[in-house]
C-alpha cells in the first residue's frame, strides 16, 4: 500500500527534457523582477495602495511581471509554447488539490502561531485593502484571475523549468518557490508562500504544463480573497 502511494505520487524525472534558453536567463529574469518590484513599490507609494488597488491601473502593474519573460524570449528567439502551454492529465490536478489541502493545515498552523505572537498575518492585510476599497472589481480581477496566470508563467514555466535542467526537480522547485515566497514582498506570509510555490512546482514536474497551476493558483487567491470580501460585508464570520 505504501509502495503504490509512493510510486502514485513521486512525480517523472523528465530527463530529456529540456528549454530553449540558458541557466543565466533564469537569474537575469530575477534581477528583472527585482527591480520591477522596487519599481513598483515606489509607484504604489506615489499613486496610493488602495487607490492603486481599485483601478484599472492595477493590471497594467500585474502585466508588468511579464516584462522579463517578453525581453528574453525576444533575445533567445523562444517560443512562448516552451513555458508549457499543452494539455495535462486530470489526475494530476486531482492529486494537487489532495496536496492543497494537506498544505492548508501546515499554513493555518503557521498563522496561528503567529496570531499568538501578535503578528498581523495576510488574511488581515488583504481585509484591511478591502475595507479601504470602493469597488473590489478590479482588485478581484487582478487577484482571482490575472495574477495565477501571469505568476505560473514566470515562477514554474520559466523559472522553475530553467533550475529543474540545470538543477534537477527537487532543488529547482525549493529555489524557484522561495524566490516565489520573497518576491511577494510580505515576511508574515513567507512560509505559506513557499509551500504553496513548491507544490505548484510539484504540479508542473509532473505535468510540464502550466495549467495544472494556474488552476490551483486561481481556487486559492479566489478562496482568499472572497473570504476577505465576505468577512468585510459581514464581520464576525469569517476567521481570517
Amino acid at each position: 500500500m505504501n509502495l503504490e502511494f509512493q510510486n502514485s505520487v513521486a512525480p517523472p524525472e523528465s530527463p530529456d527534457y529540456s528549454v530553449p534558453w540558458k541557466p543565466i536567463d533564469n537569474w537575469i529574469g530575477v534581477v528583472l523582477l527585482v527591480l520591477l518590484d522596487v519599481a513598483l513599490l515606489f509607484y504604489s507609494a506615489l499613486a496610493g495602495g488602495t487607490q492603486l488597488a481599485q483601478s484599472a491601473g492595477l493590471i497594467l502593474v500585474q502585466l508588468a511581471y511579464l516584462l522579463p519573460l517578453v525581453l528574453i524570449f525576444a533575445y533567445r528567439r523562444v517560443n512562448p509554447k516552451s513555458l508549457g502551454l499543452g494539455g495535462f492529465d486530470w489526475g494530476t490536478l486531482a492529486l494537487g488539490i489532495g496536496l492543497l489541502f494537506v498544505s492548508y493545515i501546515l499554513i493555518l498552523i503557521h498563522n496561528s502561531l503567529l496570531l499568538l505572537l501578535g503578528v498581523e498575518v495576510q488574511g488581515e492585510k488583504i481585509l484591511t485593502i478591502f475595507e479601504s476599497l470602493e469597488s473590489p472589481v478590479w482588485f478581484m480581477i487582478v487577484g482571482v484571475i490575472l495574477a495565477p496566470i501571469v505568476e505560473e508563467l514566470f515562477f514554474r514555466g520559466f523559472l522553475f523549468q530553467g533550475f529543474r535542467q540545470r538543477h534537477g526537480w527537487v532543488k529547482g522547485m525549493l529555489i524557484s518557490a522561495a524566490i516565489f515566497a520573497v518576491g511577494h514582498l510580505d515576511p508574515a506570509s513567507l512560509i505559506p508562500t513557499f509551500i504553496l510555490g513548491a507544490l505548484l512546482a510539484y504540479m508542473y514536474q509532473r505535468s510540464n504544463s502550466v495549467w495544472p497551476g494556474v488552476i490551483l493558483h486561481v481556487m486559492v487567491n479566489a478562496l482568499g480573497l472572497c473570504a476577505a470580501y465576505i468577512a468585510t460585508q459581514y464581520p464576525g464570520t469569517i476567521p481570517l
